[in-house]
C-alpha cells in the first residue's frame, strides 16, 4: 500500500466519522425533544385534573386490594 492509498483511506474514515458524529448529534437532539414532551404530564393534568385524580384514586385502590387476599393458612400476608 502506498502513501496515497493510506491518505485516501484516512480521509474517507475521517469523513465517515464526521458524518456519524453529526447523525448522533441529531439523534440525541430528537431524543431530548421526545423525552421532554413525553415526561411533561403537567399540561395534560392541567387540562383535566378531575380525570387524573379519579384515575390516581382507582389505581391506588386497585393496588391496595391486590395484596389483601388470604393465603393458604387463612391469614392475610
Amino acid at each position: 500500500m502506498d502513501k496515497t492509498d493510506f491518505a485516501k483511506q484516512r480521509e474517507d474514515l475521517l469523513q465517515s466519522i464526521e458524518q456519524d458524529q453529526e447523525e448522533v448529534r441529531v439523534a440525541v437532539q430528537d431524543l431530548t425533544v421526545a423525552a421532554r414532551s413525553k415526561l411533561d404530564v403537567s399540561e395534560h393534568i392541567k387540562e383535566s385534573p378531575l380525570t387524573w385524580a379519579m384515575g390516581a384514586f382507582l389505581v391506588g385502590a386497585w393496588l391496595g386490594t391486590r395484596d389483601a387476599s388470604p393465603n393458604v393458612t387463612g391469614r392475610r400476608s
